[in-house]
């Protein structure tokens, strides 16, 4: 008799575990496969993204870089975003704009910027004004700046740009 409960426990215990694997694969699996889904297609995203970044714009090398160089008679003063009562300001002597001369379009982009260099002066003047004394950057500065620029001029000609002179108080 005992043999035989020990059985039908044992049975019940197959039973329960086989009615349990089942609600697990039919309940939880579609979930985790439309999650390992997300997450394939999310990976493939970032991997498009890294490789049209390590693409782009790659063809020079900084001796075939050709500066543009704007210098103001005296040091511009730009206001820096207020924080507190006191005001704070940044100083700029000139900025140098560095074209890639193998771009396509590099003549028209580097005579239009020596024709009219104030629409440059414009972008790194509002960008750096759009900072304040404790959170600017020059180098996110120079990252931002050369973006607007390059939507500006709907152009990868123009790479880099430093900041002469470039003082905060």
């Amino acid at each position: 008799m005992k043999k035989n409960i020990l059985t039908i426990v044992i049975m019940a215990a197959t039973l329960i575990n086989l009615i349990l694997s089942v609600v697990l694969v039919f309940s939880v699996m579609p979930a985790m496969n439309k999650t390992g889904n997300l997450i394939d297609k999310v990976a493939s995203v970032i991997d498009l993204e890294i490789e049209t970044k390590e693409d782009e714009g790659q063809e020079y090398t900084i001796e075939d870089l050709v500066p543009y160089t704007i210098t103001y008679e005296s040091s511009a003063k730009i206001n820096l975003l207020k924080e507190g009562e006191k005001a704070h300001y940044a100083l700029l002597d000139g900025i140098v704009i560095s074209f890639n001369p193998k771009a396509e379009d590099y003549n028209s982009i580097y005579e239009s910027v020596q024709n009219a260099s104030v629409y440059i002066e414009d972008i790194v003047k509002e960008t750096i004004g759009s900072y304040t004394y404790s959170n600017i950057n020059q180098a996110q500065i120079k990252t931002e700046a050369i973006k607007k620029i390059q939507e500006k001029y709907n152009t990868k000609c123009i790479v880099d740009i430093s900041l002469t002179g470039f003082l905060t108080a």
